[in-house]
């Protein structure tokens, strides 16, 4: 079993080994980031649930400190430095997009991957292609060269598409979570303005 897969990526040619790169790269960023969505919903739940119970405006920033995790604690010191509403919300939309960043961090190298890997795989199967037909430039009558340097020299296009479909996947992933993740702050962004609202009585 071993001895057929070196033998089949030995037949890749030289591409297999930035494919192989690409997808261990592509599996370390799908892996860090399911398990830091993970963490980033349970502090998100909780974060939620502290700003329905409505603590008031002037205890709201400790409750965040002390029932949430990284949220609370970036949230409560926006809404301690809080001086005006607008500045207020200027703020909360700085810590959104700081947010969204910190979660999207890692997406680029996986749509690069995506576009990367069926390129390095076609690259990889028409070299192979030509290294099959030269071989059989002093042999005319052996068609069987052709056929099984062209069957080898596929795999260097398979490789890269399955890299490609693994990378797509985890990137499509990624994506709809920050999205949700994303609206549901802003929403309780709008639920923090409203508590600074009726506060001020503005």
């Amino acid at each position: 079993m071993s001895s057929s897969i070196t033998h089949l990526f030995l037949a890749g040619g030289f591409v297999m080994y930035p494919l192989v790169m690409f997808l261990i790269v592509t599996l370390m960023i799908g892996i860090e980031r399911f398990l830091l969505y993970r963490r980033f919903h349970k502090d998100m739940r909780q974060f939620t649930a502290v700003l329905g119970n409505h603590p008031g405006w002037i205890m709201l920033p400790t409750v965040l400190e002390r029932d949430t995790k990284e949220l609370g604690v970036l949230f409560a010191r926006a809404l301690r430095n809080a001086k005006n509403y607008n500045g207020l919300e200027n703020r909360l939309q700085d810590l959104v997009g700081y947010t969204d960043e910190r979660l999207k961090r890692g997406l680029g190298w996986l749509s690069m991957i995506v576009t990367m890997a069926p390129l390095l795989g076609l690259l990889g199967t028409v070299l192979g292609m030509i290294r099959a037909f030269a071989v059989v430039g002093g042999d005319i009558g052996a068609p069987t060269i052709i056929t099984g340097g062209v069957s080898e020299a596929l795999v260097a296009t398979a490789t890269g598409l399955t890299v490609a479909i693994i990378a797509l996947g985890f990137h499509s992933y990624c994506a709809a979570k920050v999205n949700d993740f994303i609206v549901a702050l802003e929403h309780e962004c709008g639920t923090i303005l409203d508590a600074y609202n009726e506060e001020h009585d503005l």
